[in-house]
């Protein structure tokens, strides 16, 4: 039996045009907090929950002797603020699921994670950081372009007019995203192919789960993965996907590669698609996928490789203090 501190965000109050860009992830730390407290319930295991604020260690020294800590908190004022928790967590002396401080705020800063992957090699699409709407294009950039937040997550910024094809719908989105997000935009080269997501689990010796491929409805209209798709948990997820055992090979090796690059632990998903080659690319890597059974992709991919949801959080702490012992020594 494990002592379980499970950290998580209670939800907060939004405005109506705070909850218009944020339509449903603001409240899923707490929905995902109650699955995984089931979980591990049900394996027989003490569980203390703990909101996150401003008092977390004090409150974690107050739950009493814990064994690990989970962690499905998002930040305190803003998924921004995500890596933060963690940096909180690594001063405590007990193990807990997920990444470590460099790896989760590398993560969260899709520029500097797409820089570590040009670096390692990890195929990627060209990019660009905008600080204002009025910065010169790069000349290795060419239309269509992708616009979106550089450090948000659950498709928050991403609307069908994310897809650029000139100079002025380019301006008028970074400048959207800008003056929204108040943070900086990261332009992309547009991949056109098909959508794919992968998960990795474990730290020593890595998993990766069966691929799945997320495909938009016609009725959207669009193959984006809008902010509204993402809130009306509206995609199709063929898992594991229909591909050539090439293809699954070549995706599954570029997901872990891009994990290990980032140095990863227990979990994470790494999104992947096309271009027009038919090429796998990586868009972004979750070093913290949300773990709502039926409505994210990380559990259903856990669910296909045989892990019920108690499974995959027993694996996911003994990971983790299997992890806390490796570095202890």
């Amino acid at each position: 039996m494990y002592r379980i501190g499970l950290v998580y965000n209670e939800p907060k109050e939004l405005t109506a045009a705070d909850k218009e860009l944020d339509p449903r992830s603001y409240r899923q730390p707490a929905i995902i907090a109650d699955y995984i407290e089931e979980a591990f319930i049900t394996r027989g295991h003490q569980v203390k929950k703990i909101p996150a604020s401003l008092d977390l260690l004090q409150d974690i020294k107050a739950a009493g002797d814990l064994d690990v800590i989970f962690n499905c908190c998002t930040g305190i004022n803003s998924k921004r603020e995500q890596a933060n928790i963690v940096a909180l967590l690594e001063l405590v002396d007990i193990p807990f699921v997920g990444s470590g401080l460099t790896a989760q705020a590398t993560a969260l800063n899709k520029a500097n994670a797409n820089a570590a992957f040009t670096a390692a090699g990890v195929p990627i699409t060209a990019f660009q950081t905008f600080f204002s709407a009025e910065d010169p294009l790069n000349s290795d950039m060419t239309y269509p372009l992708f616009v979106k937040p550089i450090q948000e997550g659950s498709a928050l910024g991403i609307t069908a007019d994310s897809l650029v094809e000139n100079e002025a719908e380019l301006r008028s989105q970074v400048d959207y995203v800008i003056d929204s997000f108040k943070q900086p935009a990261l332009v992309e080269g547009y991949l056109p192919g098909r959508e794919f997501s992968v998960g990795i689990l474990g730290t020593k010796e890595p998993e990766v789960l069966p691929v799945t491929e997320v495909i938009i409805p016609d009725k959207y209209g669009t193959d984006i993965q809008t902010v509204t798709v993402k809130a009306e948990n509206g995609v199709k997820r063929v898992c594991p996907a229909e591909i050539s055992p090439q293809l699954n090979a070549e995706i599954s090796s570029i997901a872990l590669q891009a994990y290990n690059t980032l140095q990863c632990s227990e979990l994470a998903r790494v999104d992947i698609k096309l271009d027009a080659d038919e090429k796998p690319n990586i868009i972004e890597i979750n070093t913290m996928p949300a773990l709502e059974p039926g409505f994210e992709h990380y559990p259903a991919m856990a669910a296909a490789a045989g892990y019920s949801m108690s499974d995959l959080v027993e694996t996911l702490v003994k990971e983790a203090i299997e992890a806390w012992k490796l570095k202890a020594v």
